[in-house]
């Protein structure tokens, strides 16, 4: 009788609780700038999967950015957490009295790391300078080269074309270097003049920067860089805000090995190691070293908590050379989520024809959270602590500390995924993908923190 009074009790909480959800879930809708918008939201328990709250769950939508929650969770299951890239060096010919009679040659092998700014202490300019000088070395009479470093180079097709350009939608390469990212140096004087260029960091060879760039009024950064991977000529145009010393906009750096190489001969010169540029012959090549990529685990951090593009196109072609459509598929089918519903086109989420149920990605979650991955669960954002995530617990200080998250956004879209921590302990996986909202960023940020308050 006891047994059966407790079950009615639960029973009685949890369907109070509901209708609390369900009355939350109504003044979220409320929301005049969410009237024309589509919405999918799920959030489950994980410790049984059970629904806790659903609206068009099955509603396939644009994701943006936290479609990188799933290359980065499958490489660390198909590749293990300490998994590193590794990029061959070799040089042809012989080293005799401090002279390399050939070549020294780099492999393309896919490490999106070299001399990221992600991984500041990770430099591979340095540990080739470092190599060739504690060789004894001080000349080469061949050149530098680096291997199959634009093999099966392609813009993803649904990629736009005001973005690939640009540092965000800079392209995964089998070479990447600096993030595959240049810095464009900008001085701004009164409204209504032309910013002047200062300067292009790092040199970009073979191209040229045609500015257009103007000064307004805005305090924002509406500058936009416009040439593909296979130009020659970079148009800049848009505004700048006005009277700034240097302005920094950044840009996708197509020829990332040219880059490397240029700055690599350059940092030799100032060691006074002399290299004569010829293409010498190669009939062999001789191992000399690797350089490794930081761990897997490592990677995985910085795709998410900083939501890194070229990253998560990275871990993507990793676990498959063939569509990444079909890849996705077949992985949620090995953990037993129905992906019917994927439309992916990239691993990273820039492209604006993805689309996804919310209910996958919080299936996914409640597996992972029964696994208790710390490698994968640590890149995800916390609010009160990563900057992406905490805008949702200024207005609902309750959500500090309880909500881990993976963010996206473009134009007119937000979404978010991740697990939240009740009152009771009970940890719940959540989604919401929110397209083509009309209110303010703050308007949308303020309800959905309310929202999520109100599930703890």
């Amino acid at each position: 009788m006891k047994k059966a009074c407790l079950i009615i009790l639960m029973w009685g909480i949890g369907y109070i609780a509901r209708g609390q959800y369900t009355e939350a879930l109504y003044e979220f809708l409320a929301n005049p700038g969410l009237k024309y918008a589509a919405i999918g939201l799920s959030v489950k328990q994980v410790s049984d999967g059970r629904e806790i709250l659903s609206y068009h769950a099955d509603m396939a939508l644009t994701p943006a950015s936290v479609a990188k929650i799933i290359p980065t969770w499958f490489a660390l299951q198909e590749k293990g957490e300490n998994y590193r890239y590794k990029t061959p060096v070799y040089y042809t010919g012989d080293i005799h009295n401090g002279v390399l009679r050939g070549n020294i040659i780099l492999q393309a092998s896919g490490d999106p790391t070299l001399d990221s700014r992600y991984f500041p202490n990770h430099s591979a300019l340095k540990a080739l300078v470092d190599t060739i000088r504690k060789s004894g070395i001080r000349q080469i009479e061949g050149t530098i080269i680096v291997e199959n470093a634009k093999d099966g180079m392609a813009i993803p097709g649904s990629w736009l074309w005001e973005d690939i350009s640009n540092y965000y939608g800079a392209l995964y390469l089998p070479f990447n270097y600096r993030d595959n990212t240049y810095t464009l140096h900008f001085k701004t004087g009164t409204v209504g003049t032309r910013a002047e260029l200062l300067s292009v960091e790092p040199f970009l060879p073979g191209i040229r920067i045609e500015n257009e760039v103007m000064v307004a009024a805005d305090n924002k950064d509406n500058a936009w860089i416009y040439g593909g991977p296979y130009s020659s000529v970079f148009r800049v145009a848009g505004t700048l805000p006005p009277n700034r010393a240097d302005f920094c906009v950044k840009g996708a750096l197509h020829r990332p090995a040219c880059t490397f190489v240029h700055e690599l001969m350059k940092m030799l010169s100032e060691e006074g190691i002399v290299i004569h540029q010829k293409l010498l012959p190669i009939k062999r090549k001789n191992e000399w070293f690797c350089l490794y990529s930081p761990a897997l685990k490592d990677i995985v951090y910085h795709t998410n908590k900083s939501s890194v593009n070229l990253f998560a196109e990275a871990l993507g072609r990793l676990m498959t050379n063939e569509t990444w459509q079909e890849k996705v598929v077949a992985l949620f089918s090995g953990v037993g989520i129905d992906a019917a519903g994927c439309m992916l086109h990239d691993a990273c989420g820039l492209s604006p024809m993805n689309a996804i149920p919310a209910q996958v990605l919080t299936d996914l979650l409640v597996y992972i959270g029964r696994n208790k991955h710390t490698a994968f669960l640590s890149s995800l954002s916390v609010a009160g602590i990563d900057r992406n995530v905490s805008v949702y617990s200024y207005s609902c200080p309750k959500l500090k500390n309880r909500m881990q998250a993976k963010t996206g956004s473009m134009s007119g879209i937000r979404s978010l995924t991740g697990y939240l921590i009740q009152n009771n302990g009970n940890k719940l996986a959540f989604t919401l993908l929110i397209n083509h909202y009309t209110c303010s960023l703050s308007q949308l940020q303020n309800s959905v923190s309310q929202l999520f308050s109100a599930l703890l």
